[in-house]
């Protein structure tokens, strides 16, 4: 987990659509809960790779980036946008930073799907979860705000690491993950690389047309 050394102090006027986002994905986790048959609707909301390519379901696609496995899950995918959320919604207003995260949801689906291709049987696994669409809004993070220093929090240490420097290793630990696990561990890291590109895509054409970035 990491924190930011030091408090941007966002108003929060200027960062209500993260709010939003974590107050609905609690909700819909709550919900979750209350599924009698203990699979937490993964059947009904969750993205499935074969479905999709048979032309069905396409809704999941948007609806399972707002689900989460379980109580770990949901709180890791909340903090990380937590810290990284305002700073970005506050720099590229409301309505880019809405867009960019749902977009990165929707890419590191797809991207997921077709990497999926290589390994059928892993074409019926569920896939949900918020990361891709967080990865997006990291990106943009590390992107706008490189020189941003974070505090890693572990067991043994808590260093500090600029936001650039961050980014980087996330990706490429994605990345590698990603090629080596083909699907097979539990964790969407191809959907995690989709997301990265499609936030870094955004922030990229948006720095490149705003004055202050």
């Amino acid at each position: 987990m990491v924190i930011e050394v030091e408090d941007d102090k966002v108003p929060f006027f200027k960062q209500y659509v993260s709010v939003a986002i974590i107050v609905i994905n609690v909700i819909v986790f709550l919900f979750q809960l209350l599924d009698p048959t203990g699979y937490m609707l993964m059947y009904e909301g969750a993205f499935i790779p074969r479905e999709f390519f048979a032309g069905q379901n396409y809704w999941k696609i948007f609806t399972s980036m707002f689900m989460h496995g379980d109580f770990i899950h949901i709180l890791f995918n909340m903090w990380f946008f937590y810290v990284v959320a305002d700073n970005c919604e506050q720099a590229m207003g409301h309505a880019l930073f809405l867009i960019t995260y749902i977009v990165s949801g929707i890419v590191a689906a797809l991207l997921h799907a077709f990497f999926m291709l290589l390994v059928p049987p892993m074409l019926d696994v569920p896939t949900l979860g918020a990361s891709g669409a967080i990865m997006g809004i990291i990106a943009v993070y590390g992107i706008l705000f490189p020189d941003n220093k974070l505090r890693l929090l572990t067991s043994a240490t808590a260093r500090r690491i600029s936001a650039r420097q961050y980014i980087l290793i996330y990706f490429i630990t994605e990345l590698i993950y990603g090629i080596i696990s083909l699907g097979a561990s539990g964790t969407a890291h191809m959907a995690h690389v989709g997301g990265f590109i499609a936030g870094a895509f955004f922030a990229i054409i948006f720095k490149l047309f705003s004055k202050k970035y």
